[in-house]
């Protein structure tokens, strides 16, 4: 999480937030916070709810905790990117600014603009009248 909290700034530059989820209480996540200098928050999943449903669940460690995971996911709330790593293997903060830059570059879809032709009224007008 310290990768995190170096390359915080360059998050929210991209116009991006950060959060970690963690299972622990919350008195121990906001210790590990403070100690760590972490400029986000960490939400607690006591009860593994979250980490079960986004399918990032470990029951073989440490009696139940996250793999190691991060979702990019834009305003429309539509995900854009995912990452569930190994604990000894994460992703890099600088690849989150990296995927962030992507995000923030790509254009929306525009839909094609059709002016209609006037044969294109004359056949409305034949299938009105058929119809």
């Amino acid at each position: 999480m310290a990768d995190y909290r170096d390359h915080y700034a360059e998050i929210r530059a991209a116009g991006a937030g950060l959060v970690a989820v963690s299972v622990d209480p919350p008195h121990k996540s906001e210790a590990i916070r403070r100690e760590l200098w972490l400029p986000f928050p960490i939400l607690c999943d006591t009860e593994r709810r979250v980490i079960q449903d986004w399918d990032i669940y470990n029951p073989r460690e440490k009696g139940g905790i996250a793999k190691p995971a991060v979702f990019v996911i834009g305003r429309d709330r539509v995900l854009r990117y995912s990452s569930v790593d190994e604990v000894p293997k994460r992703v890099p903060a600088s690849e989150i600014v990296r995927v962030l830059g992507t995000v923030a570059r790509a254009q929306p879809l525009r839909r094609k603009v059709y002016i209609p032709r006037l044969g294109d009224f004359v056949s409305a007008l034949r299938n009105k009248a058929c119809g």
